[in-house]
């Protein structure tokens, strides 16, 4: 539950305060506990990170306030049945992050985090000397056994999904990141894109999915890709939360809620997709927590490794795997 701006792209603050329709709930558990610090014994450095629950002071009573609507549930089904104000959580204590803890603790420093791109100061989460494919299969592994354990789409996100992406058989994927992405990776042309495009389609390819930030990447492909490739093109339609410069998508003014929605529909939707083509980002990463099986059907286009991947070796090798 987020009752504040401290998550500022995704909290919206109109809908996830409305308290026209949600009371604010009062509910009544113990107070006391904390998180304490932990370091990796493997890391010189010894960054710190979030460790295990401990009492920072006697436990007591304390009446606590959910204001408005909350986050989650507006894209996601409840993750357990706790309800708050339940009589079984009573007596039970309630732990809470520090700032410190969620970054840069969680963010750069914790080695059992995932992550998109590599982003931590920690040498031993770094691992330069890993290939992308390598450095990313425990933690996609860690992602999808969370994602499979916690996150369920709600029926409205699930029909969303459904509505701009309705035939995923023998379907190609395309998560194409612009925007502000400059800034620590590589924007990839979506003429690399369109090389793969033309060759799914020419060997029997169905739908292809674009899903971008730029509003420049939709009008480059319905305008200037080949007829013969567009005919197969689908995308999110009425789309608010597209850029056309360098700016970030959650910062061009769209409100917070509908550019998760816009988000959250094509991360769903391209995970039912049966190939899957992408750069370094949160988004695709979510993508295949979503759908593991995917990994092998996936084409990193930012990793070295497929610099010189041709279109002709996705279909000998790739698409026979759909």
């Amino acid at each position: 539950h987020i009752d504040n701006n401290y998550t500022i792209p995704i909290w919206d603050p109109i809908v996830h305060t409305d308290l026209t329709n949600a009371k604010i709930k009062t509910y009544k558990m113990m107070k006391g506990m904390k998180i304490d610090w932990a370091r990796d014994p493997d890391d010189p450095r010894f960054h710190i990170f979030p460790g295990t629950p401990i009492k920072g002071r006697p436990l007591h009573t304390h009446k606590f306030h959910l204001k408005g609507t909350g986050v989650w549930e507006h894209y996601f089904l409840p993750p357990n049945d706790f309800v708050p104000g339940d009589l079984s959580c009573k007596k039970k204590p309630i732990v809470m992050m520090e700032e410190d803890h969620i970054v840069p603790g969680l963010h750069g420093n914790a080695p059992w985090a995932t992550r998109a791109w590599r982003y931590s100061e920690v040498p031993n989460i770094l691992l330069r000397d890993l290939e992308w494919d390598e450095w990313f299969k425990p933690q996609r592994i860690r992602g999808a056994e969370l994602t499979e354990r916690y996150i369920r789409f709600n029926p409205m996100m699930e029909r969303r999904a459904h509505c701009s992406f309705p035939n995923t058989e023998f379907s190609l994927g395309m998560h194409i990141r612009h925007g502000d992405k400059y800034i620590e990776r590589e924007v990839i042309n979506t003429s690399r894109f369109l090389a793969f495009a033309k060759a799914f389609v020419m060997n029997g390819g169905g739908s292809i999915y674009v899903a971008t930030d730029s509003s420049k990447v939709i009008n480059r492909i319905m305008n200037k890709w080949p007829t013969n490739v567009v005919e197969h093109v689908i995308h999110q339609p009425a789309v608010k939360g597209l850029t056309s410069n360098g700016t970030a998508a959650f910062n061009l003014g769209v409100s917070a809620h509908r550019t998760n929605v816009e988000a959250l529909t094509d991360v769903l939707a391209l995970s039912k997709s049966t190939f899957f083509l992408h750069g370094l980002s949160a988004m695709s990463e979510a993508v295949l927590y979503l759908n593991p099986g995917l990994v092998e059907r996936s084409i990193n286009l930012e990793d070295d490794k497929y610099k010189r991947y041709r279109p002709k070796t996705f279909v000998e090798s790739m698409m026979p795997l759909g």
